[in-house]
């Protein structure tokens, strides 16, 4: 195990670079040209450096020095091509050539430093693309520039595998008017109507900065209802900032996940075009999960401008331990259009300071059920989330259900309700409450519409039949007690079978950095305490060292003296424990904890990248 002195952390960007120099300097004596891991020397692998003065042959010795000079090579399976750490090389980035399934093709970086830039001219459509193209990895990549994409896959036939993006930075894609939604800084959709995508992972990927449409988008265009669907998409520790409109979609899809990802600062286009946004959404989805991620400040120039959305002809999605918060539209809809959505699962969610929209709180609440076009939602079942609720005008209702069920009921259980205006839902008839908790801190008296009945106190509900189980109690809402915190999490920082940081310490690293950056003025302060195997190999020290620099958590102190159990504790800035939890923890149970304690994040103080 490697250990850093306390004294060479600093609770500063400092702080994390003399991290990584220690790390740097343990591991000057390996080679300049090693893999993220050791590749197979029975592979072909060829190496760009754009720093180099002279064109040279692709071998570690002589790389290329020139995009060109690697797009006039045709690739074969199992070929590995690697940019130079800490270069930069210009253009836009189409490289040929497909892998099998025992053997794809890898494009990643090599050496030490900052992951290698990619950086397109303005006038160029996108900074990398793949057509028609299948068995790829790319990763540990920093793209940008072009006016349309950061990265575009597309297809025109049949069924193309295995397309992994993984630990890439894809930022700054400035273009001209918006004229569909099919564009934006990671997007992976079909080109025509007979092709589609099976076995796509999108992991830790960061997303930030287009006046393009979506921030990564899995589907997605204008081939009718009978397209084939993608399947097995999977989403994961990611995070989508500054961009017009959406966040983190999956669009016709099937078996598909968005997990542990992060998304704020969506629907940020000044005027509508082409359509409203939201944070973390799904349309045309069967068999979709969306669990475990964070949306905050969350806009729209029209309406929605939501965190989660469960749209129409969706079929079994579940929307689960989510955490939307500061958002100017809703926390979750569930929508349903000219099609059915049917067999949705709403369950243990945080929903905080949601609807801050005037305008939003009194059409849509934090939750918001609504059909339109003779659409009809089926089978949907909301139970156990959380609301918090204090909306900007009186008249805002937490829960809002406009919605044709075809005579099914939507069951509300066990959910608990804080709110401090008196409105609590307003719903149609086939809104099925019951065991749910509700917490009123307003002075007039809690109010509730159901059907035919309306705003009536819930003991009139309970005469009638309903919200069996259910109770109401009257309180005067809680006060931050503390002024500063610390949170301490010690985390296993080991790699992935590609020399890459592995899912589980980057999911839980995810969360901490998101949380550490909406804090700041000594408000949170955030370590991090890493386990490493014992006895590391060079080649492990320096992917070691790689992954800590590209995760970029300036926001985070890093000390290399954690134990072998995953633990993470909450205290006072004096040493006080207030919480200690164990395993994975989701953006919900800690902002969740920290916001109780010293209230709203100061956004302000963010930074613009992750």
């Amino acid at each position: 195990m490697i250990r850093l002195s306390s004294s060479r952390l600093a609770n500063t960007r400092a702080g994390l670079r003399a991290a990584v120099a220690l790390l740097l300097l343990l591991m000057a004596y390996s080679s300049c040209c090693t893999f993220a891991q050791e590749p197979d020397r029975s592979l072909h692998s060829y190496f760009i450096d754009c720093s180099r003065p002279a064109q040279g042959d692709g071998t570690s010795e002589h790389p290329w020095n020139s995009i060109a000079a690697v797009e006039a090579h045709a690739f074969t399976p199992g070929d590995r091509i690697a940019f130079a750490r800490g270069t930069v090389c210009r253009g836009t980035f189409t490289p040929s050539g497909s892998g099998t399934p025992a053997k794809p093709i890898r494009l990643t970086a090599y050496g030490k430093g900052p992951r290698p830039r990619i950086v397109a001219a303005n006038t160029d459509l996108q900074v990398l693309g793949l057509s028609s193209q299948e068995y790829w990895q790319i990763d540990s990549l920093d793209l940008s520039g072009a006016n349309h994409y950061g990265i575009f896959i597309t297809g025109d036939k049949g069924t193309l595998h295995h397309l992994y993006l993984k630990n890439l930075y894809v930022h700054e894609i400035r273009g001209g008017e918006l004229k569909n939604k099919d564009n934006g800084l990671v997007v992976i959709g079909a080109s025509s109507h007979d092709m589609h995508f099976e076995d796509v992972l999108v992991d830790g990927v960061d997303a930030a900065h287009t006046d393009q449409w979506a921030g990564i988008l899995i589907g997605g265009g204008n081939f009718g209802m009978d397209m084939p669907l993608n399947q097995h998409v999977t989403v994961r520790n990611s995070t989508v900032h500054d961009v017009y409109g959406d966040g983190i979609v999956l669009f016709r899809d099937s078996d598909g996940v968005i997990e542990t990802s992060a998304a704020w600062e969506t629907g940020m286009q000044p005027t509508e075009s082409v359509g409203t946004p939201n944070a973390i959404w799904t349309w045309t989805c069967t068999d979709c999960i969306v669990r475990d991620n964070e949306a905050f400040l969350t806009d729209s120039p029209g309406v929605d401008g939501g965190a989660y959305d469960i749209d129409w002809n969706n079929t079994r999605n579940i929307v689960e331990r989510n955490y939307g918060h500061d958002t100017q539209g809703y926390c979750i809809a569930v929508f349903a259009a000219g099609y059915v959505t049917s067999d949705s699962i709403v369950r243990d969610n945080l929903c905080t300071a949601n609807a801050l929209s005037p305008r939003q709180a009194a059409q849509a609440g934090a939750l918001y059920i609504y059909t339109w076009n003779n659409g009809v939602i089926r089978g949907l079942r909301i139970e156990n989330n959380r609301i918090e609720w204090n909306p900007p005008v009186s008249t805002g209702a937490a829960i809002v259900d406009h919605s044709n069920t075809g005579g099914e009921s939507i069951l509300f259980t066990g959910n608990r309700i804080e709110s401090q205006a008196p409105f609590f839902y307003n719903t149609t008839e086939k809104f099925a409450p019951s065991s749910n908790s509700y917490s009123y801190f307003g002075k007039s008296e809690a109010r509730f519409t159901l059907g035919e009945r309306h705003e009536v106190t819930l003991g009139s509900l309970q005469a009638a039949g309903f919200e069996k189980g259910s109770k109401l109690d009257v309180q005067s809402p809680s006060q931050p007690a503390e002024i500063g915190l610390r949170l301490d999490a010690t985390i296993d920082f080991a790699l992935d079978g590609d020399g890459l940081l592995a899912p589980a310490p980057r999911a839980q690293i995810l969360v901490l950095r998101t949380l550490a950056a909406q804090y700041g003025n000594g408000v949170l302060t955030v370590t991090v305490h890493l386990h490493e195997a014992a006895n590391p190999s060079p080649a492990e020290m320096l992917a070691l060292a790689n992954a800590l620099g590209d995760l970029n958590a300036h926001q985070i102190q890093f000390a290399q003296d954690g134990q072998s159990s995953q633990t993470i504790q909450l205290r006072t800035l004096d040493g006080r424990l207030l919480n200690e939890w164990h395993g994975f923890q989701n953006a919900a149970a800690l902002g969740d904890a920290i916001r109780a304690r010293v209230g709203q994040p100061q956004y302000a103080t963010m930074e613009d990248r992750p």
